[in-house]
């Protein structure tokens, strides 16, 4: 079947934007810079408030908003795919944070300018940061209190912008994850396995909190919930979503881990 031709939509910057997610929810987010630095891309800020998916919304009250995050993102991959629409606009633009945004980005790869080749590094040891518009700066080890305050750097496709103001964290992989740590929303079910060695792990996080899970050893299988007192997995049942970098094939549906949980007697 041949592709309807993508809308002509053009894009300004103070743009308002509407995703809808599977659970009858709608959030926002507005274009706030373009980034000569990284790649000329649109650096938007996404709103934290989820609306029922049919209330009426004033563009002035969505830039009120707090702001849960900053992202570099192509706003057209999101337009053509129909994953976001554009609502209005407003000038409210959040001007005096435009210069206090700092995105962080770590890197696997450095030049080095006594050899004629690009090597690989550690990329925990090989950190850039940088303000909108102003030059990189290697800086090695990313400081801990920069780690707090800094935004992931790369431009993140519609899907990952989507994932991150659903969910509050991307589920791509990524070492950074390591020291920018990812926070679910508090309202939202994360379930993830993990295999090592002959142990399975099937994990249910409430927000950041550990909810539920199931531990398969060989010919053992046990499930756990957090209100109970189990020594042996004490660690598991004070575990926080955030104290695991996550890689992207360890996340699994509700249904996959439901058919584990109820397959235990």
């Amino acid at each position: 079947m041949e592709r309807k031709k993508p809308k002509r939509v053009v894009t300004k910057i103070g743009d308002i934007f509407c995703v809808e997610f599977p659970d009858n929810t709608k959030g926002y987010f507005q274009y706030i810079a373009k980034d000569m630095t990284q790649l000329n891309s649109s650096v938007i800020r996404a709103f934290y408030t989820h609306y029922p998916i049919e209330q009426d919304v004033k563009i002035e009250d969505v830039v009120k908003d707090k702001v849960d995050f900053y992202a570099h993102t192509v706003l057209r991959g999101g337009i053509d795919f129909d994953n976001w629409y554009k609502i209005g606009k407003s000038s409210d633009i959040g001007e005096e944070q435009l210069t206090k945004i700092l995105f962080a980005t770590a890197n696997r790869f450095r030049g080095d300018l006594s050899k004629p080749y690009i090597h690989e590094v550690n990329p925990l040891e090989n950190w850039t940061i940088w303000r909108i518009g102003h030059d990189m700066i290697r800086v090695g080890t990313l400081n801990p209190d920069l780690a707090k305050v800094a935004y992931s750097g790369p431009v993140f496709p519609d899907f990952e912008i989507i994932q991150r103001m659903y969910t509050g964290y991307y589920n791509n992989t990524d070492p950074e994850y390591e020291i920018i740590k990812r926070y679910p929303r508090p309202e939202v079910h994360s379930y993830l396995r993990r295999n090592e060695g002959d142990i399975v792990t099937y994990l249910c996080f409430k927000g950041n909190e550990f909810e539920r899970g199931i531990v398969k050893d060989g010919d053992s299988t046990v499930r756990i919930c957090a209100d109970e007192n189990i020594p042996a997995y004490e660690q598991l049942q004070k575990g926080k979503f955030s104290d695991t970098n996550w890689d992207f094939d360890d996340f699994i549906t509700e249904d996959e881990f439901n058919q584990v949980w109820n397959a235990v007697n």
